[in-house]
């Protein structure tokens, strides 16, 4: 099995952990998705649309078997074993960390409008970003309003940027990072 797999597995390892976490803790899918509450997320490098499923369904089971709208962000690669694919994905990237506009970046943004829409004005959207995923939310969040990213709780795991409150005025930032 390739790298890239295995990094997959040990993404959905990951969510289990936290689910496993909420379990134990009896928190319930309720303490997390009031009335009027979107759950969203947008995937790192090295995800084809088959490799979506999966992650979208270990989240909606973290938080209650809510829906689970995801953004996807396309990669370069065409097989899994595209090691020039994935080499362009993390080039692309690199030129999200410097700041580049990309069309995934306006697509997140149109994604996350929606959702906001979905919701009404009184309502929140939760959206998880993984690796790439974050530096996209990132940019995105450049281009929404304060009063829109105040209703949006922004959750990040392994992600290629740290999204705080004292940068950008979302309801709630959280960054997991794995430290070995």
């Amino acid at each position: 099995m390739s790298n890239i797999a295995l990094s997959k597995n040990k993404l959905n390892w990951i969510i289990l952990l936290i689910l496993a976490s909420l379990i134990h803790n009896n928190v319930s899918a309720s303490n997390f998705f009031p009335p009027r509450t979107r759950l969203t997320w947008v995937n790192g490098i090295a995800h084809m649309p088959e490799h979506m499923s999966d992650p979208t369904y270990v989240i909606s089971r973290a938080f209650g078997n809510v829906d689970v709208d995801y953004c996807f962000n396309p990669s370069a690669m065409t097989s899994e074993s595209d090691y020039i694919g994935f080499v362009k994905d993390g080039v692309q990237a690199s030129t999200h960390q410097m700041g580049r506009i990309t069309p995934e970046v306006d697509s997140l943004v149109n994604h996350l409008r929606a959702a906001l829409k979905l919701v009404g004005k009184s309502g929140k959207v939760i959206h998880i970003a993984h690796s790439q995923g974050a530096v996209i939310t990132w940019l995105a969040a450049r281009r929404l309003t304060r009063e829109e990213m105040r209703r949006i709780e922004v959750i990040c795991f392994g992600g290629a940027a740290t999204l705080t409150t004292s940068e950008f005025p979302f309801a709630r930032c959280i960054n997991y990072y794995a430290i070995n």
